[in-house]
């Protein structure tokens, strides 16, 4: 009876890559299969299926036509297997050793590569399968390592890398790794800052962009470059995060995760001080004076849970070993502090140092008390605000104002729409309440901030701790595990010089 062969064929970028550098004809999939057809009319074999898989990586474990050539030799659909070499059936050391060397056996099925001689067949051999399987993993290690080390160099050098534009810029026709301003999605950005400025968080931002129609970034991506059509919506995680671009600055920002490894999909945060940052690569969105005053904003606005209250200690308790800021999980009394970096990355934090929320707050109060004791003087005047705090509030003002002219001017426009028949009775009260009511906000908000600021009195020992009394005194508060089990946990104070 004829032996049935199934053949399997794989090609991949890093494959093409390779034989472009060594010069090599290209090892295309006509030309594997042309090769496995010949081998296969050579000795007699019934040619009972062709797998084809291109543009995946020997490594990549989801192939479809790969797993589905497992499948049917699970099923005994035929008694070979036949590649052009080791390396196109898999690179993975691991699935070496399962399917060659231990499935294949199990349901009868005998592999064999052509070019380089391997033949489960053959016992004396799976020592020098064992060898190829592992230097095909080292290759594609060494591989990894290059690619990173090419992207990183041109991230330093200021080249956006990136398959799309960050939403606001679209890639110079003349330079692919060079970002220009889109004007309608840079508008965008704009107003959430403005809007972010005047006293909008996250969420009733993206409440209003989604009222005023406004497509969010994968959907206008969707909408001129075609593929996925993305959320229809905008959300407050992506508002949130686009008031946290530094790119908008002009300073382009890459490189702040990456893969676990080049076996694993998984992406990993890096931390900050590790992102490639180049300032003034491209052109600003935002000011950078406006971009400032938004983080300074953002900053005091940190959040505990559903409470809405400000956690006192709100970005500044850091972990002692790593660096890395912890954050605040857990609820009521189990409120406590953990490392990022050691849930995300525990190799680079192996300590899994954490603090428990109230006794933190407790310390620093007791510190902080301690301090006042020693130093407050009541007959002196409390400082006068500083140039940073004066141009915050005139940007929050200028941002303020711009609104309020934006409502003035819809009004106006609706208006005008309903006298020419173009909007309904019942749309243009709806619209009409809705604007007014915002302008009725925004000159309520603006009419606050312009009003002369009122003496201070003198100052007096606080009564409880604030997110403000620890801004105006602490630097960090660094947390180190215990050294041993019975030992206490090392707390260092920071206080701001």
């Amino acid at each position: 009876m004829t032996e049935r062969a199934a053949l399997y064929c794989r090609l991949s970028k890093e494959d093409e890559d390779a034989d472009a550098a060594q010069g090599r004809e290209s090892e295309s999939i006509q030309n594997q299969r042309a090769l496995l057809m010949q081998y296969a009319a050579e000795h007699g074999y019934t040619v009972a299926g062709v797998y084809c898989d291109e543009d995946y990586s020997g490594m990549d474990r989801t192939r479809p036509a790969f797993n589905r050539l497992l499948e049917d030799a699970r099923m005994g659909k035929f008694e070979l297997v036949l590649a052009k070499t080791q390396s196109r059936f898999t690179r993975d050391m691991e699935l070496v050793e399962r399917y060659l060397h231990g499935k294949f056996p199990e349901w009868g099925v005998r592999f064999i590569a052509t070019v380089d001689h391997v033949d489960t067949a053959d016992p004396a051999g799976k020592k020098s399968r064992q060898i190829n399987g592992l230097v095909n993993e080292w290759y594609l290690e060494d591989l990894s390592a290059s690619v990173r080390a090419v992207l990183d160099s041109k991230r330093r050098r200021g080249q956006y890398i990136a398959a799309f534009a960050l939403y606001g810029y679209q890639k110079d026709p003349q330079d692919g790794h060079r970002l220009i301003v889109d004007p309608e999605a840079a508008a965008v950005v704009r107003h959430i800052f403005a809007l972010c400025l005047a006293g909008e968080g996250a969420g009733r931002i993206a409440r209003q962009l989604n009222a005023e129609g406004v497509p969010p970034p994968s959907r206008y991506r969707w909408e001129r470059m075609g593929g996925a059509p993305g959320a229809e919506l905008w959300s407050r995680a992506t508002v949130s995060q686009m008031l946290r671009c530094r790119t908008y600055a002009g300073d382009l920002v890459q490189g702040r995760h990456r893969r676990v490894s080049y076996k694993s999909a998984r992406m990993i945060w890096l931390p900050q001080e590790q992102w490639i940052v180049v300032p003034e690569t491209q052109e600003a969105i935002v000011p950078r004076e406006t971009f400032e005053a938004v983080q300074a904003q953002l900053a005091r606005r940190a959040r505990s849970g559903r409470s809405g209250t400000r956690h006192p200690l709100a970005r500044k308790v850091v972990c002692g070993l790593c660096g890395s800021r912890m954050e605040q999980t857990g609820s009521g009394a189990r409120r406590y502090y953990r490392c990022r970096m050691a849930q995300c990355a525990p190799d680079r934090c192996p300590g899994q140092p954490y603090l428990r929320a109230d006794a933190a707050e407790q310390l620093v109060w007791e510190r902080l008390q301690a301090l006042f004791r020693q130093y407050l003087d009541p007959q002196k005047a409390l400082p006068a605000p500083s140039l940073s705090e004066q141009t915050n509030l005139q940007i929050r003002r200028s941002a303020l104002r711009r609104e309020a002219d934006r409502r003035r001017k819809a009004l106006e426009a609706l208006y005008l729409d309903k006298c020419s028949g173009l909007l309904e009775e019942k749309e243009f009260r709806r619209l009409q309440e809705a604007y007014r009511g915002q302008l009725a906000d925004y000159e309520q908000r603006l009419a606050c901030l312009e009003q002369p600021a009122p003496q201070p009195p003198a100052p007096s020992a606080p009564q409880r701790l604030t997110g403000s009394l620890v801004d105006a005194f602490v630097e960090r508060l660094e947390v180190f595990p215990p050294e041993t089990v019975s030992a206490p946990r090392r707390l260092v104070l920071v206080w701001k010089v």
